[in-house]
């Protein structure tokens, strides 16, 4: 497995840093920026029959650091900015606190429970005299304390069970925590590679409506001179027009992918975001085989871990409702006392001290409760809970068969996409010295301007394949990784 994964990798590596030293000659990359275009006019997605626009001006592919603007934000930057301020993560983080709570509950559950009471009381007209025990009709006071407390021996191992099954809920917790970050960041990601697809693509319209323009200016030069036809330069201008009506829509669907990327981040609408869109590809030194990969996943991976939780905590649930068709002991012990004095001639009792003293009473108390029946409630409530067992097994199956799903295709969509970048740039690069031909024999009038046309959108199609195979592998590249056990955010 190893030796059949490692084949195809190496030789899409070697192919990208083959592709990296020829980077001296005027090839510039679809991303580099508009220094890299500026520099190399006559690269690889650049025309020579016209001069070369930039390929990203200031206001395209950078943020302007004038006072009051932000500052362009990377990908990493736009992941933590999405984290921090989800509802979803927040929500889950308060969750959790609730899963603490229910812990501290269920531990406290253990330990005896005291309780204390203090009471007075006052009668007027026919009352008993606690003295006596006869009745009198003389008002009296009363004051009464009482401090009690009891202690479960045994009850099902319910009080555990409670408390391991408490447990195990904040654990999942933590994973159900992490899985909402990583879903926010993988959203995220997903959006900001959409902006940059379609900054760039803004890029290439904007270079090919200016080579068009160019061309339909020749056309009517040639045109005055009378070596081209009305025709030609009729067509010219049909290709001028679906550049411009071509650049409008690029422009407009990046305007829908920065809404998308605000709303993934939870971005404030009145603010402008910026992203950084120069993108590095990402070439790792060795890609851990497939094998290795899976597994790390199926153990490690969020998903994973929250399903194994569910049915940990399912499980104990189940013990605590069998639990409770058990008999259960409690103990406990009180003390009591009480002060006892006639409003109408205090005199006639003792002083508070003394009646604190000799009015004590204890008592040590044992329990037994035996169910015996109840409606059948503690029978309906255990099966419930084995159906539930049951219910998070099979859904953890199905987690596991679904993410095992997830990164075969991440994994075999990594190897194809890198592929495909390199047959597309070598595609991108006959692509423009086909239309580098055509162009000048356009200009000595061998072909007609309907070639010319047809030769410009197959460069600016095979610049756009580029492009969209590059960013994808990138996403796969980084998704892979994710699987393997790195996190989204680095």
């Amino acid at each position: 497995m190893k030796r059949t994964v490692l084949i195809p990798l190496l030789s899409i590596f070697w192919t990208l840093g083959l592709m990296s030293l020829l980077a001296a000659a005027p090839v510039p990359s679809d991303m580099q920026g508009a220094a890299a275009a500026q520099a190399a006019p006559g690269g690889a997605d650049s025309v020579k029959s016209v001069p070369a626009a930039p390929a990203a001006s200031a206001a395209d592919n950078a943020v302007s650091t004038a006072e009051g603007e932000p500052a362009p934000m990377t990908l990493e930057e736009c992941m933590r900015y999405a984290v921090e301020h989800s509802p979803a993560v927040r929500r889950q983080a308060y969750t959790n606190r609730n899963y603490r709570q229910n812990y501290i509950e269920s531990v406290a559950a253990l330990v005896p429970s005291v309780s204390g009471t203090v009471g007075a009381s006052t009668s007027f007209g026919r009352s008993v005299d606690p003295e006596t025990n006869t009745y009198t009709d003389v008002s009296n006071f009363d004051n009464s304390y009482s401090l009690s407390g009891q202690l479960p021996l045994f009850a099902g191992l319910t009080g555990i069970n409670t408390v391991r099954a408490a447990r195990v809920m904040r654990l999942q917790g933590v994973e159900e925590l992490q899985l909402a970050r990583d879903e926010i960041a993988l959203k995220t990601m997903q959006a900001y590679f959409d902006v940059v697809y379609y900054t760039e693509s803004v890029r290439l319209a904007r270079e090919q409506l200016k080579t068009s323009t160019a061309e339909l200016e020749k056309s009517r030069k040639l045109f005055e001179l009378g070596l081209k036809s009305a025709a030609d330069v009729a067509e010219v201008e049909s290709q001028q027009a679906s550049d411009d009506y071509l650049l409008t829509q690029q422009e407009n669907n990046l305007a829908l992918a920065e809404i998308a990327l605000g709303e993934a981040m939870n971005y404030p609408a009145d603010r402008p975001l910026r992203v950084d869109t120069a993108v590095a590809i990402e070439t790792p030194a060795g890609v851990a085989p497939f094998d290795e990969v899976l597994g790390n996943a199926l153990e490690n991976n969020p998903k994973a871990v929250a399903a194994q939780y569910d049915v940990r905590h399912s499980k104990l649930q189940f013990s605590v409702a069998k639990g409770n068709l058990y008999p259960s002991l409690y103990v406990g012990g009180g003390y009591s006392t009480n002060f006892f004095m006639s409003l109408d001639n205090r005199s006639l009792y003792a002083s508070f001290p003394s009646q604190f003293r000799d009015n004590r009473g204890f008592y040590v108390s044992a329990q037994l409760n035996i169910p015996i029946f109840g409606g059948l409630s503690r029978r309906t409530a255990r099966n419930r809970a084995r159906n539930n067992w049951r219910i998070a097994q099979q859904t953890r199956t199905e987690t596991l068969r679904t993410l095992q799903s997830e990164v075969a295709q991440a994994y075999q969509q990594m190897l194809g996409y890198g592929k495909e970048f390199v047959q597309a740039s070598k595609k991108s690069d006959a692509a423009r010295l086909a239309y580098e031909a055509v162009a000048g024999k356009y200009e000595r009038g061998m072909v007609s301007a309907l070639d010319l046309q047809t030769a410009a959108d197959k460069l600016l199609q095979a610049r756009s394949e580029r492009l969209r195979a590059r960013l994808q592998y990138i996403i796969k590249v980084r998704l892979v990784a994710y699987y393997n056990g790195e996190p989204l955010i680095r």
